[in-house]
């Protein structure tokens, strides 16, 4: 009697019903297509919020919080972000700016904003924050710091760079001193 009751459907235990729902991404990629795509994280969980075919090097910035801009109509530009609600009020010296918040999908960080509302497709320009994103080093240059990513504009500027900010060289000559003595292992 067991076995029976162990067979009949309506004593079997259905698994529920899981949906998932995703975050929906704003792209005008159909529109062209190309092989070299710059990728960009964001600093704080390294998940890509920015997949763009623009020259990273030659992006503009805005005079007013030095925030790299990316134009839709010249280059393809994807985003990977959550809107946020409402916009943020900033105060300027003329005047005060509307800005349109875009979070970072996984930890919500703010990694950049637009000036018109959200819309469906991403038409005006995007600003990035580069302190909340993590811009790779460009293809074209040698002088980037390979610990960090700081593009520099000459090999002494990279090497004042990597001085400031106490990186170690490429060569991995971390416990070598400038006199060429290596340290003693003792023990």
């Amino acid at each position: 009697r067991v076995a029976a009751l162990a067979a009949s459907p309506l004593c079997a235990t259905a698994m529920p019903k899981v949906s998932m729902r995703r975050m929906p991404v704003f792209t005008n990629m159909r529109e062209k297509l190309d092989e070299s795509f710059n990728v960009v994280h964001c600093r704080r969980c390294s998940t890509h919020v920015v997949i763009t075919d623009a020259d990273l090097e030659t992006l503009p910035r805005r005079r007013t919080d030095g925030a790299l801009v990316l134009d839709p109509r010249q280059a393809v530009v994807r985003l990977n972000t959550a809107r946020r609600e409402g916009c943020q009020l900033i105060r300027r010296p003329n005047g005060a700016e509307r800005q349109y918040l875009h979070d970072c999908s996984s930890c919500g960080q703010s990694v950049g904003y637009t000036s018109g509302p959200h819309e469906d497709e991403l038409r005006g320009l995007f600003y990035m924050s580069e302190t909340s994103v993590k811009v790779p080093p460009s293809r074209k240059t040698p002088w980037a710091c390979k610990v960090c990513g700081y593009i520099c504009q000459s090999e002494s500027q990279l090497e004042a760079h990597k001085k400031q900010r106490q990186h170690l060289s490429e060569e991995g000559d971390d416990g070598e001193q400038e006199s060429g003595t290596k340290p003693v292992m003792v023990g």
